[in-house]
């Protein structure tokens, strides 16, 4: 009897988690539509700890799938263009997103983090030191209203204090 009770527990709670599981995919998928379609818009971006920020002007197009978000496009300004996109994933069981970066002349870096709200905020992880270290915080945030932005926090000198160098806030065409 005591086994029985302990299979129909460990059954139940095995039902439940996939329950939530499919629930969480549920939202998430839908968070993910909100990235459809092609974007424009503009804003700063700052290179170095040397230059300003130069003002560009971006656009991007994003794909959403069953599991996560691809979004490619380029950002450019009168002295430069640069292609950049990201591939992210959702993992239900651990309720993270991860995934992929290219859009440095380092090299594709690679991204970790949650979503809070209507945000996913994540941790940039690059291939060689950018700034003097290795990380960077990326924040897009997409709220369903056509709108999205993207944010990155760094240091911009080596054990400085973070400053956001990158800012651009787009709107779906």
């Amino acid at each position: 009897m005591k086994a029985r009770l302990a299979r129909t527990a460990l059954s139940s709670l095995a039902l439940g988690s996939m329950l939530a599981a499919g629930a969480a995919m549920a939202e998430e998928a839908d968070f993910f539509n909100r990235f459809a379609g092609s974007f424009a818009g503009s804003g700063q971006v700052q290179r170095n700890a040397e230059e300003g920020y130069n003002e560009v002007q971006c656009t991007l197009t994003g794909q959403p799938s069953s599991s996560g978000i691809s979004m490619s496009g380029q950002c450019g300004a009168f002295i430069f263009s640069k292609q950049i996109s990201a591939d992210i994933r959702y993992d239900p069981a651990s309720d993270r997103y991860s995934g992929t970066y290219v859009g440095s002349s380092i090299g594709p870096a690679s991204l970790s983090g949650r979503r809070q709200g209507d945000a996913v905020v994540l941790t940039i992880t690059w291939p060689q030191p950018v700034n003097g270290d290795t990380k960077a915080t990326m924040t897009i945030r997409n709220s369903g209203n056509g709108q999205l932005g993207i944010s990155i926090t760094d240091q911009v000198t080596p054990g400085g204090p973070t400053a956001q160098v990158t800012s651009i806030a787009l709107a779906r065409l």
